[in-house]
C-alpha cells in the first residue's frame, strides 16, 4: 500500500510538475534560438548598411512618384537637351505614358537628321546617361541634303521605377 501511495505521488509530480516544466524549458529554449539567430541576422545587415545606402543611392535617381505627365516632360526636355548638345535637329513625338505598379513607361517617337558624328554623339549620350532606356527601333537612312546626310526614326523608351509602398 505504500508502494503504491509512493508510485502513485512520483507518477503525479512526474506528469503534473516535471513534464509540463520540461515542456516549458524545451519551448523557451528553441524560441530563445530563434531570437539568436534573427538578432545575429540583424547584426549582419547592420554592418552592410553602409553598401546597401550606397546602393540605394545610385538606383535612387531611378524611382520617382511624379505625375507621368510631369516625367514625359522632363524626359522631352532631356532628350532636346542631348540633340542641341549634339548639333541635331530633332523632330519629338511622345506617345501615351504606360503605368503599372512598379515602372512608367515614357515612349518617345524621334525624327532626327544630322551627321554622322552628330548622330553617333546623341546615341552616345543618350546611352550613358543615367537613366534606365530601352532603344525600341532605330532606322536609319541617307538624305540627299549635304548639311544633314543622315536620317534616322528612333523610338526610345525612358523606365521610371515606382516607389514601393510599405505593407
Amino acid at each position: 500500500m505504500l508502494l503504491t501511495a509512493v508510485v502513485l505521488l512520483v507518477s503525479g509530480l512526474v506528469s503534473w510538475i516535471l513534464l509540463p516544466g520540461w515542456g516549458r524549458l524545451t519551448s523557451m529554449t528553441e524560441r530563445a534560438d530563434l531570437t539568436q539567430e534573427k538578432l545575429a541576422r540583424l547584426q549582419a545587415l547592420v554592418k552592410e548598411r553602409p553598401r546597401i545606402e550606397q546602393d540605394y543611392q545610385r538606383y535612387a535617381d531611378l524611382v520617382s512618384d511624379e505625375p507621368a505627365e510631369l516625367l514625359q516632360r522632363g524626359f522631352l526636355d532631356e532628350l532636346d537637351q542631348l540633340a542641341q548638345a549634339s548639333g541635331l535637329q530633332l523632330n519629338l513625338k511622345p506617345r501615351p505614358a504606360q503605368r503599372d505598379a512598379q515602372v512608367s513607361r515614357l515612349t518617345v517617337e524621334m525624327d532626327a537628321e544630322g551627321t554622322q558624328e552628330a548622330l553617333l554623339a546623341f546615341l552616345d549620350r543618350l546611352l550613358a546617361a543615367p537613366i534606365l532606356i530601352e532603344v525600341d527601333r532605330l532606322r536609319l537612312s541617307a538624305s540627299p541634303s549635304s548639311q544633314s546626310p543622315l536620317r534616322t526614326h528612333l523610338v526610345v523608351a525612358k523606365l521610371v521605377l515606382r516607389p514601393v509602398s510599405p505593407k
